[in-house]
């Protein structure tokens, strides 16, 4: 029998307020704290709000993936593809993935090189000087925009919308469904295309990667490591320090924190509200992870200090990763091993993201640098699109 780490019990009503177990301090709610936390979580919980107020309003967990999750794939560098590439879309709340759905735009700051064949669902931006290198076909759901030339002697590129490319055309053939555009001075090689402008293409940077604009996991991980709510269920945040064996912590809606999560040993998080976890020691397991969240359970995860699964990693539900956010600070580099399920959205902007063999990924990426073994399917989960439906209007 697995060891459980009891973190949620439903209180009775004889709970008063003066009881610390029964009682919720914190603004979320918007209102008088209800006694009993089992009335506090009813349908999921309320909104969280995540941040120092101090520092400025607080920041509505849906908001934050709203902004950070808008394509299934962002590099802050080059991406290299040694293997197949897919990125599509699909809706959780309509059903279960099903192949070739519109959407899934990829964005790389860098250039892309690629040795076998790229298929984007949706746009794509490559933001580097260098273009794009291609050895193998191309095919893009949505528009194209390159910074730099596209080229690939011996190889076609397919896109279905527009095509926005600043430097020279060297393709055995580029078929545009829309306008493409190429300044004077450079080629548009054999390509077939609606219209074709000679007019200047502006560079584009796709990703917010930069220390001004991106999002910083450890500054909320800081605050919360103060701000939490593990007093009101008695969670002990050293719970999970030394998993030997199977752990299980499951876990109601509200803010906790959990100052590492290491061990030999198997260990299970359980969601079934909406909940924040803060790991400012970080994740260095040796046999495996599991992160089951299902309805109406979401689950808004930071990580500083490393992110370490030395086995399989089983992240989030492929049916509705949406539901499962993410986000991870500092440089180390972030290791997913061959049969790990990754069904949710990670933020890991000054990480490398090294994936094992082949790998299917359902939900998104926002990653330094991605490197893989293998071929590589995204599934953009666009509900994530309107996570925030249920946050405070401003």
């Amino acid at each position: 029998m697995k060891p459980r780490v009891a973190a949620f019990a439903l209180l009775a009503s004889a709970c008063t307020v003066n009881d610390p177990v029964a009682t919720l301090h914190t603004s979320d709610a918007g209102g008088p704290v209800p006694d009993a936390w089992a009335e506090h979580c009813a349908n999921s919980g309320p909104p969280l709000l995540l941040g120092d107020p101090a520092a400025g309003p607080p920041r509505c967990s849906g908001h934050l993936a709203e902004a950070l999750f808008r394509r299934a794939a962002c590099s802050c560098e080059g991406l290299s593809l040694s293997a197949p590439f897919l990125a599509d879309a699909f809706r959780s709340s309509a059903g279960p993935y099903a192949p070739g759905g519109p959407g899934g735009d990829v964005g790389v700051n860098g250039g892309l090189s690629a040795n076998d064949r790229v298929q984007v669902g949706g746009a794509l931006q490559v933001g580097g000087a260098s273009g794009l290198q291609l050895s193998s076909p191309l095919f893009v759901g949505g528009s194209l925009d390159s910074s730099g030339p596209l080229s690939g002697s011996g190889t076609s590129a397919t896109v279905s919308g527009d095509a926005r490319v600043n430097g020279d055309v060297s393709l055995a053939s580029l078929m545009v469904g829309g306008v493409l555009t190429v300044p004077a001075g450079f080629t548009p090689g054999p390509a077939q295309a609606a219209e074709l402008r000679r007019e200047p293409v502006a560079p584009v940077v796709p990703c917010a990667c930069d220390a001004a604009s991106r999002f910083d996991p450890a500054a909320l991980i800081a605050h919360h490591a103060r701000d939490n709510d593990n007093a009101a269920i008695g969670l002990d945040p050293a719970s999970l320090e030394n998993v030997t064996g199977d752990a299980e912590l499951a876990l109601p809606c509200g803010r906790f924190l959990l100052t590492r999560v290491a061990g030999t040993g198997h260990a299970t998080l359980r969601i079934r509200g909406r909940t924040a976890v803060f790991i400012p020691g970080g994740v260095n397991l040796v046999e495996a992870l599991t992160v089951d969240v299902q309805p109406p359970g979401e689950l808004d995860l930071f990580v500083a200090g490393g992110f370490v699964v030395s086995g399989q990693l089983t992240l989030g539900s492929t049916t509705l990763p949406s539901r499962v956010r993410v986000y991870v600070a500092g440089t180390d580099a972030l290791d997913i091993s061959a049969g790990s399920t990754l069904a949710g959205n990670l933020y890991a902007p000054q990480a490398q993201l090294n994936l094992s063999g082949n790998a299917e990924v359902f939900g998104s990426l926002f990653v330094r640098h991605l490197e893989a073994s293998g071929a590589v399917q995204v599934h953009h989960d666009a509900d994530v699109l309107e996570a925030g439906a249920a946050c405070p209007a401003g």
